[in-house]
């Protein structure tokens, strides 16, 4: 079995508007390719702070984070990504684009290891967020998609940055628990049989223990720089944190180490 990698809730924004964790993702997924075998590696939502794809328009300033996820396609490595709440528009460019597996599916039922699972980004499940599920099912329906295809992409870029206020709360104020709907809805799918569940869309990293398996909850990009693996040889879920590719860091301190010689 390959080694399962597994991240969400970058939200990224168009380069070069400045993001905490854009250039340590970037690192990381150099450092996925750079591996001597190729493993899965799963986005479940929010990669970006914002998608959405024109017929002769794509958004621009991601060329390097579209490019990376590539690689690893091209190389054997399988990239599913499963949209979040912030970039469920996202279509055939980025498909295009990356060689990843779009799925449409809310919540994706895998076997990881012999073990029944589930993974989903985590927006509108459970009794909670009531005022998001009403308005998640025309958000996310066709005809929403062609009228903001109507809009200058200025003006649509314009209204989501406006909207869009999630990576600006999370810098704000640290997450510190998993929301008591999607904790519930958790402990029922772990009740019926599932042994792992996987989360992102609350920014809070952690592994718990619930019932009869595990609730994995993905941490993100923006403060905590966070990873789940799954190894392949059937351990336990693992909870990272990125704090820079080893190759990268060795020649950064190589640098420094002449910098600091030559001062003296």
């Amino acid at each position: 079995m390959k080694d399962l990698f597994i991240v969400s809730d970058l939200h990224l924004h168009p380069e070069p508007i400045e993001h905490p964790g854009r250039e340590s993702f970037i690192e990381f997924l150099s450092f996925l390719s750079n591996r001597t075998e190729s493993g899965e590696l799963w986005i479940l939502g929010d990669l970006f702070d914002f998608w959405f794809e024109y017929r002769s328009v794509v958004p621009a300033g991601y060329s390097r984070v579209l490019a990376s996820l590539r690689t690893l396609s091209s190389i054997g490595w399988d990239v599913h990504f499963l949209p979040g709440n912030h970039d469920f528009w996202v279509g055939r460019h980025f498909r295009t684009a990356t060689g990843a597996i779009v799925h449409s599916e809310q919540i994706v039922e895998v076997d990881l290891n012999g073990r029944p699972s589930a993974l989903a980004h985590g927006d509108g499940l459970g009794r909670g967020d009531l005022g998001y599920r009403l308005i998640k099912p025309f958000l996310r329906c066709g005809l929403s998609r062609i009228l903001f295809g109507l809009l200058h992409p200025d003006l649509g870029a314009f209204l989501a940055k406006a909207f869009s206020g999630t990576s600006r709360r999370v810098l704000r104020r640290e997450a510190d628990s998993i929301p008591s709907g999607l904790a519930n809805w958790v402990d029922d799918r772990l009740s019926s049989g599932t042994e792992i569940v996987v989360t992102g869309h609350t920014h809070v990293d952690s592994i718990i223990r619930r019932n009869t398996g595990l609730h994995v909850s993905l941490g993100d990009w923006l403060v905590r720089m966070t990873y789940c693996i799954i190894p392949g040889d059937g351990g336990e879920p693992v909870l990272e944190t990125w704090t820079g590719c080893p190759m990268v860091m060795a020649q950064k301190n190589g640098e420094q180490g002449e910098g600091s010689a030559g001062d003296e």
